[in-house]
Parts: structure tokens; C-alpha cells; sequence
């Protein structure tokens, strides 16, 4: 069953995303972050991250992610490592703060990851499957 997401960020909503996903690995995911990513926060990240290890194209919405620090960064790139070794396609990762994508370009991270503004550049609308997940919400976010 695939639907649009009620109540979702405003980079997903119009997009259609399975409810839940299929015993099998999807072909496709998208992954929401929110609020600040630091070294507190790396195991977590990390258990968010592994999820997404075998899908074969993975989109990280970074939409109202406020900030990540190195150890945030380390983590994205060591799957990247994983995944580039067994052949998967690069991570997509949309970004919202201007702050962030200027990080990722001085770190030359954009050839590493590929770096968008809107999520519909890299998921497209047209009722393929998509499953989507939600990090957990960094430490400094939860109210």
C-alpha cells in the first residue's frame, strides 16, 4: 500500500512512501534526521546509519538538521565506506541549512555524497517503491 505521509517534514509530505517496510531490503529509503548531531549522539547515529547499510540507493533527509560535528561526519563516511565496497550506489543527502552544505563543500565531501537542496531531486513521484524511516531524534532535540 503506498500513501502520502500526513503530518510529515515538509521535504516528505508530498511524496509516497510504503507505510511499513517489506521483510525483504528495499531497493530505495529515505532516512529524516532532525535537530544537532555531536559525539553524544554517535551510537545512536550509528544504529540509524546501519540500517540503511544494504539498501541500495539511500537518501538522508537533512532538511532540519541544525548542525553535525566531525564524529557526525565520520560516521556518514564510514558507510559510505561499506557501502561503496559492495558496489551501492552513493548516499543522496538533502540539506536545508546553508551552514551544513558549505561544511560538506569545504571538506570536499560533495564528491563523496551526492548533496541536493530538495528531496524531489533525488525521489521521484511517480508511486515507486520508497520505504521511509526516521532517525531518532538527536540528543539536544528531544523536549
Amino acid at each position: 500500500m503506498i500513501q502520502t505521509v500526513i503530518n510529515a517534514p515538509r521535504s516528505v509530505s508530498t511524496i509516497p512512501f510504503r507505510r511499513k517496510p517489506e521483510p525483504s531490503t528495499p531497493q530505495m529509503a529515505v532516512m529524516i534526521f532532525s535537530g544537532e548531531y555531536d559525539i553524544a549522539d554517535a551510537e545512536r547515529l550509528r544504529a540509524d546509519l546501519n540500517r540503511m547499510r544494504d539498501i541500495r540507493r539511500v537518501v538522508f533527509d537533512f532538511t532540519d538538521v541544525t548542525f553535525i560535528d566531525s564524529k557526525a561526519i565520520h560516521e556518514l563516511v564510514n558507510l559510505h565506506h561499506y557501502r561503496a565496497a559492495r558496489g551501492f550506489e552513493r548516499e543522496a543527502i538533502v540539506f536545508a541549512n546553508p551552514n551544513l552544505r558549505r561544511v560538506f563543500g569545504l571538506l570536499k565531501l560533495e564528491q563523496v555524497f551526492h548533496c541536493v537542496s530538495n528531496l524531489s531531486d533525488v525521489v521521484p513521484n511517480d508511486n515507486s517503491l520508497s520505504h521511509l524511516y526516521y532517525a531518532a531524534p538527536a540528543l539536544g532535540s528531544e523536549a
